[in-house]
């Protein structure tokens, strides 16, 4: 059966659940892994994702992602809220890195192409360079501020701004 038949049977009322977790488990907690860098944790977010991507089920949208694709994402969260609160930072040296370690392996590299080419053609070029310095070279507002020689709000700015321009450009 496919997760969409599974889906609609679960929505159903059958118990069916544990086919899906079955079918993403190992590949939930190795992505864990590679972003929290402990397998301990890694298992208790994945863990966390599956409760969530459940109690959530009725908010999925089929037309809008496959449901792995839903569920990393809901892991990529729960992982990043992670590492924020216990104040680490994922440490990437490039782009190629980054994609490789937060993206499931079934995310085309068209739509990574779309996505480095939405942040190259940010202006103005200050945009680029903060959101690159940020989520890829995983620099603190602070050093990206101390780099460019401008006041840490500047940076907030740039980066608030950034986001809004990709928004517009990938929506």
């Amino acid at each position: 059966m496919n997760e969409t038949e599974i889906i609609a049977a679960i929505r159903a009322g059958a118990d069916r659940y544990e086919e899906l977790v079955r079918r993403y488990h190992a590949g939930l907690i190795i992505h864990c892994e590679n972003l929290v860098g402990d397998r301990d944790e890694a298992e208790d977010i994945a863990q966390g994702a599956f409760v969530r991507a459940y109690l959530e089920l009725e908010r999925f949208d089929s037309q809008k992602a496959r449901f792995s694709t839903w569920l990393y994402k809901i892991a990529t969260n729960l992982a990043i809220d992670y590492l924020r609160k216990h104040k680490q930072r994922l440490h990437v040296d490039d782009i190629e890195t980054f994609a490789e370690v937060t993206m499931p392996a079934f995310i085309e590299e068209e739509e990574k192409l779309v996505v480095r080419k939405a942040v190259a053609e940010l202006m103005p070029p200050q945009y680029r360079d903060a959101i690159e310095a940020y989520y890829w070279h995983g620099k603190s507002y602070r050093e990206i501020a101390d780099a460019s020689n401008v006041p840490i709000n500047t940076v907030r700015s740039w980066i608030r701004r950034a986001k809004l321009q990709l928004k517009e450009q990938l929506s």
